[in-house]
């Protein structure tokens, strides 16, 4: 009788021996793949967010097409990307001008320069309308930009506010006359689609006419 006894207290150890060890077999196994993810995060960069835009195009972009039907968005939004990569190279680098940004006079001096860095990995994340102005002398469109890159290696992620105007006034302050290509005739409304004397198209070529006129962190 004592010797079932042992024999069965025997398995039991036998058991519960090999219940440890799977249990510290699987523990050990938790506790390496936490050291690894903890490994994992600490390796990880520290990179910001990119900056959220607040922008309101389906509200702005109606009023600007109504009154410059040949306006086109998307070649705007083009443009914006490339003024701000520039105005980072002006800023942080050094580069004399905008090469390929349509700028007013003036706007080059208005940029706060530290040159002696480096910039790279420029990406404009998104791009909206956030404000719409048309006066008597000019019209002007406000583009948020958010924008991420690398200074000097770290990443960086800002907001800027971009002005976009067209002037409605020459230079001696009279207003620009539309000249109709079909039958001549003159006009200065910025809102007709068709020429009031013929009613042929009007063909504005208005990419020419604005100009980037401010820059700025929002």
């Amino acid at each position: 009788m004592n010797y079932v006894f042992y024999i069965i207290l025997g398995v039991i150890g036998v058991v519960a021996i090999g219940l440890l060890v799977r249990f510290a077999g699987t523990a050990g196994s938790f506790l390496r793949e936490a050291l690894r993810v903890l490994r994992l995060v600490k390796d990880v960069p520290d990179t910001p967010e990119p900056k959220t835009v607040f922008g309101a195009t389906s509200i702005y972009l109606p009023q600007v097409v109504r009154d410059f039907p040949d306006f086109h968005n998307n070649d705007a939004i083009a443009a914006v990307k490339t003024l701000v990569c520039e105005y980072l190279a002006i800023r942080y680098e050094g580069k004399l001008g905008f090469a390929k940004s349509i700028v007013s006079e003036g706007l080059i001096a208005m940029i706060d320069k530290t040159p002696g860095h480096t910039v790279n990995n420029e990406a404009v994340h998104k791009v909206a309308m956030s404000g719409y102005v048309k006066t008597k002398e000019c019209a002007t469109i406000t583009y948020q930009a958010s924008v991420g890159y690398l200074l000097d290696g770290k990443a960086v992620e800002e907001r800027y506010a971009v002005e976009y105007t067209i002037s409605l006034r020459d230079e001696y302050g009279e207003k620009k006359a539309l000249i109709c290509p079909c039958c001549g005739g003159t006009y200065t409304s910025t809102r007709d689609a068709a020429c009031p004397y013929c009613g042929a198209g009007i063909v504005r070529d208005t990419i020419k006419s604005w100009r980037f006129t401010s820059i700025a962190q929002s």
